[in-house]
């Protein structure tokens, strides 16, 4: 791997390859405009999901604003782990907690990198990825929350070791689930691709809030190298991005303004959520048994946004849902789960404060589950998906997320008060308790209904021979 003490390839300041380089005059003009300073670059429009093309994409290209933060202590002291990457580390914030095997291996994941190339256009490559990466080195500082003590040259080398790892693992990735393990030999000695522990630890880990790159320079080193390499598939970074990680993103979605991978996963998930109706009090929704005890049913939607949770609408049937049906996205609960929403509900605290949508989720959820029987009455209706073993463990851990989180005020109402005051409304109806019970206890099952309705006409034959004996 080339570093930046090889004196064969230093940092540029506003050289660019020459003819001895084997570059034509167009490939130059296309380097050139690739190189354009950062304030002068920025994407239109826009539109891409895991499942659609897209054409053009619009990032935060040198936007100012802060959006890669240090977790807040108080939050973190929940579940520090939660935040710390497992396996790599990209970024600043823990570049001094790799282990020496992952420097090794992001130094041979840029050499391969490389190596899709000929040989004579490898440095003019490494060149422009360099160039770009110095002229925007200010607004990629700007995009982190701390100062760090990392001297331009040593920043620089980070940044450009991790972007290119993050590019040749998506298209590795993608060549690798296109073909199986018959594309690229090399996939399947590979230390991350084909080995499934790894690659979900992987994806995890850039997914963490502390663990980011800003999206718009892996978005224009992916424009410079694609001058060079023609990967299949995939027409832009975004879409790359997006086919990476797909399993989030399970409908057809708009994504226009990415900040990281964190933003990303979040825009995913919460594309769906309910629209926050400000003439509606903070509710907080009865637990699941409760509104069981009133006939309440728990439909399970697959292939649906996590947030968007579903009810009927002012006693009448909405969207083919009946009264007294929730509708609730399948929420799959494993260990990663837990790791997956608190770094998305960080990133809301720190930069969405009025947008919490996944922590308003998290606090439905919670309101929802109370203890162990809430979580099996869940599970058992196949909302919830227990990857976790004793329903205990799904309780106790829907209920820690929310601890030190701020998620509904005066100002900021929650998306599901509407749907929480519906249920609760729908719960306290007496004629709905009496039924449920009915139903509950005499109806179960045909059996039970069979005897009940024959011990009702004894009854009710004894009751007529006794008043006819008067």
């Amino acid at each position: 791997m080339s570093t930046d003490d090889d004196p064969s390839t230093p940092l540029l300041d506003d050289q660019h390859a020459d003819d001895s380089n084997g570059i034509t005059v167009q490939e130059k003009i296309k380097i050139t405009e690739a190189l354009l300073p950062c304030s002068t670059t920025r994407q239109n429009g826009g539109r891409g999901s895991a499942s659609t093309s897209i054409d053009t994409v619009q990032t935060t290209s040198c936007q100012e604003e802060i959006c890669i933060y240090h977790v807040p202590e108080k939050i973190r002291r929940v579940n520090s782990h939660a935040y710390d990457p497992q396996v790599i580390c990209i970024g600043p914030i823990h570049q001094e907690k790799e282990v020496e095997f992952m420097k090794k291996l992001k130094g041979a994941y840029f050499d391969q990198f490389l190596n899709r190339l000929p040989e004579e256009k490898r440095a003019v490559l490494q060149q422009g990825l360099e160039s770009t990466i110095k002229d925007c080195v200010d607004e990629i500082r700007k995009c982190y929350a701390d100062d760090f003590s990392l001297d331009e040259k040593p920043f620089l080398k980070m940044i450009k070791c991790d972007a290119v790892f993050i590019l040749e693992l998506f298209l590795k990735t993608g060549e690798y689930e296109r073909d199986g393990n018959k594309s690229q030999d090399g996939n399947k000695y590979d230390y991350i691709i084909g080995n499934p522990w790894r690659e979900n630890a992987v994806q995890l880990d850039l997914i963490l809030l502390e663990n980011q790159l800003p999206f718009f320079i892996l978005d224009k080193l992916y424009k410079i190298a694609t001058i060079h390499i023609k990967p299949a598939g995939c027409c832009c970074f975004l879409e790359l991005a997006c086919q990476y990680f797909k399993k989030y993103g399970k409908k057809e979605t708009n994504p226009h303004k990415i900040l990281h991978f964190t933003d990303l996963v979040r825009f995913f998930l919460s594309s769906g959520h309910p629209c926050a109706d400000s003439s509606t009090q903070n509710t907080c929704c009865k637990r699941a048994t409760r509104l069981e005890e009133a006939g309440m049913k728990f439909k399970p939607m697959e292939d649906a946004c996590l947030l968007d949770i579903k009810a009927w609408s002012g006693g009448q049937e909405r969207e083919g849902i009946k009264e007294g049906e929730l509708h609730i996205p399948i929420l799959e609960i494993d260990e990663y789960t837990e790791c997956l929403l608190r770094n998305l509900m960080a990133l809301e605290q720190c930069h969405f404060p009025n947008e919490a949508y996944i922590c308003q989720y998290a606090n439905f959820l919670d309101s929802l589950v109370d203890n162990d029987k809430d979580a099996d009455l869940l599970i058992e209706s196949k909302v919830i998906i227990n990857r976790l073993g004793e329903s205990a463990a799904v309780a106790k851990l829907i209920n820690n997320l929310c601890r030190n989180i701020i998620v509904i005020t005066n100002e900021v109402p929650s998306c599901y008060n509407s749907l929480a005051k519906e249920l609760n409304d729908y719960s306290d109806i007496w004629y709905n308790q009496i039924k449920a019970y009915l139903r509950r206890h005499f109806f179960r099952n045909v059996v039970a209904g069979t005897a009940t309705v024959v011990g009702l006409i004894v009854l009710i034959i004894k009751i007529v021979k006794f008043s006819r004996s008067f």
